[in-house]
């Protein structure tokens, strides 16, 4: 049955008066029962009165009146009434019964009114006042405006200082260091120190940090990889100096120590460690059996549960010193939406003390090609990840082959194969942008219903990359159909050209994509920190567009042929590994 609830309260303002007014007249419009058209008009409930002494502060709960669908008045909605209370205190704001004199009321509005603003005063670092802040840019036509441009300096310690104007409230500030989890000695320190990010320093505890934080509108950012770590912030432009601050505290003077902040790190990373993603274990499978565990790059960059004991305070922190603390010329601090002189000085007084002492030690990985299979544990218990029937667990398989790295031509070559494989989840709202015309999507998921992921994927480092196809389905007798069927995605690449029609929707989606997500201005920081940091330059996004715009089908078939003679690495995670392919059987396809 349906029901219609309404109340009748008081309202805050006069406002709220007329939009409950609005709203009473339309529902009285929308529900009308002729069947109550000849009642008498004595027995009509009277309307609802409102007070016309209302102030926001009331804490007395609403009457509501109930009422089924079947019994609504056809003229009106019956609205609840309530009798007129009186006034029981002194403090009482409410006056139903008009006893308060007109100066009386008056007062009581005024005391209200400045208790009001002494709250909000005590919440805000900025208060509004009636002249505009300096901080704050001109509001002058865009044709007045200098067309922002990626702006770079560099120290005399050798920091990289890196920035572009956004003219906006907000600006994202951080670190970028080339150090990463292939230079850690101990698997899982990079982790670990990622999710330290942002504890106590020799200034702060992790507590005032967080505070400061709240308190200045802002919010920090962590991402720590094989290669570099990233520290950031996304501030109110009037607190970027102190933003700044921070950020040379938490980078340079972490307290790495016996502290329950070390210990309660570490236990995030066992809660971790017990289960993590399925994509993110396919991850570092792919890597382990492309590049061996003995090699850099095929390192796991997450800790495991034997590594993690091993991960002391005095080892912690002499990684920590000696690849970033002593490190000037591997950092580079960005800024998106900041005066580039504004940075200089900043970045200057911050992290200008530092000497060059030391540099993590980069081992070049060879390719190799291989397998590795992580099956999961048949007594673990079930969770979001891991089903509660065993046959209805997932096998995840990926097979790739080794691509150029960040400084190869053929690297926007490989992203605009990547865009037009695409692929995804068997389920999609689909709409535009979604890859639903991807090769992926076409031939594979909307042919194979078994199937539920199917997608193209690629790695990059400073020595070479990786492309490659991943899918996966919970049908144990699918298992070497699935990589039959990744197998001969890629060999048709090397064997028929791409067509015209679907490389132009690939190039144009791929600009597409990199055009907005530098709409972000954190995207914009972190493009401009990475890209300086690997080329100790920025690519504008027009020169990004003209080097997709430049690849052609003769540069896929050239890139995929050149790939497909190197031998295969096959990664597998989950159950029904036994039915996956063995190496030695799927090299002999491309041979």
């Amino acid at each position: 049955m349906l029901k219609l609830a309404t109340s009748v309260s008081s309202c805050s303002s006069a406002v709220c008066r007329r939009r409950r007014s609005t709203a009473s007249s339309t529902v009285r419009r929308l529900f009308s029962n002729k069947s109550d058209n000849n009642s008498d008009n004595n027995n009509k409930q009277p309307e609802a009165s409102f007070s016309i002494y209302e102030y926001p502060t009331r804490t007395e709960a609403p009457i509501i009146t109930c009422t089924s669908a079947k019994d609504v008045d056809p003229e009106r909605v019956l609205m609840a009434t309530y009798e007129p209370r009186r006034r029981t205190t002194s403090m009482d704001p409410f006056d139903e019964t008009g006893s308060l004199s007109k100066e009386e009321r008056l007062d009581v509005k005024r005391a209200q009114q400045t208790y009001m603003e002494s709250i909000a005063q005590s919440f805000s670092s900025l208060p509004i006042t009636a002249d505009v802040p300096d901080f704050i840019p001109p509001n002058v036509p865009s044709t007045e405006l200098t067309v922002p441009e990626t702006l770079i300096t560099t120290l005399d310690n050798g920091v990289r200082v890196v920035s572009q104007e956004t003219y906006g409230q907000m600006c994202t500030i951080g670190v970028l260091t080339n150090v990463g989890s292939r230079h850690e000695p101990t698997t899982g320190m990079v982790h670990l120190l990622e999710t330290m990010a942002f504890g106590s320093t020799k200034a702060y505890d992790g507590l005032e940090i967080a505070e400061c934080l709240q308190d200045w509108g802002a919010t920090r950012f962590v991402s720590h990889s094989r290669e570099q770590t990233l520290h950031c912030i996304d501030v109110l432009r009037p607190n970027v100096e102190k933003g700044m601050h921070l950020l040379g505290q938490v980078v340079l003077e972490p307290i790495i120590a016996a502290d329950a902040e070390f210990y309660n790190a570490k236990a995030v990373l066992e809660f971790q460690a017990q289960e993590q993603l399925p994509e993110l274990v396919l991850g570092e499978a792919v890597q382990v059996a492309a590049y061996g565990a003995d090699q850099q790059l095929g390192r796991l960059h997450f800790a495991v549960p034997e590594s993690i004991d091993l991960l002391t305070p005095p080892s912690v922190k002499d990684f920590y010193e000696a690849n970033i603390v002593n490190n000037p010329e591997g950092m580079v601090v960005a800024g998106a939406g900041i005066a580039h002189d504004a940075l200089v000085e900043m970045a200057q007084r911050e992290f200008g003390n530092m000497t060059q002492q030391s540099a993590p030690t980069t081992i070049p990985s060879v390719y190799r090609g291989g397998s590795h299979f992580i099956e999961n544990d048949p007594n673990k218990a079930a969770s979001v990840y891991n089903s509660f029937d065993h046959e209805m667990q997932y096998c995840r398989v990926a097979l790739c082959f080794p691509v150029g790295g960040w400084h190869d031509d053929s690297m926007v070559t490989a992203c605009v194969l990547q865009t037009l494989l695409g692929g995804g989840s068997s389920f999609s709202a689909g709409g535009p942008g979604k890859g639903m015309y991807s090769r992926m999507y076409q031939q594979v998921l909307n042919r194979y219903g078994w199937m539920e992921t199917a997608e193209a994927f690629t790695t990059f480092a400073e020595e070479g990359g990786l492309f490659g196809v991943s899918a996966s389905t919970p049908t144990p007798t699918k298992v070497g159909e699935l990589v039959t069927i990744l197998a001969d995605q890629l060999a048709r690449l090397a064997i028929q050209p791409v067509n015209e029609v679907e490389l132009s929707r690939a190039r144009n989606m791929l600009k597409c994509n990199v055009l907005a997500q530098l709409e972000s201005r954190l995207i914009l920081f972190e493009d401009m920190g990475r890209q300086v940091l690997t080329y100790n330059k920025r690519e504008s996004a027009q020169q990004t567009c003209r080097k997709i715009d430049a690849v052609t089908a003769e540069d896929i078939q050239r890139m995929v042929t050149d790939m497909l003679v190197q031998t295969p690495s096959l990664a597998a995670t989950g159950s029904h590994l036994e039915h996956v392919p063995g190496h030695e059987q799927v090299a002999r396809w491309f041979s």
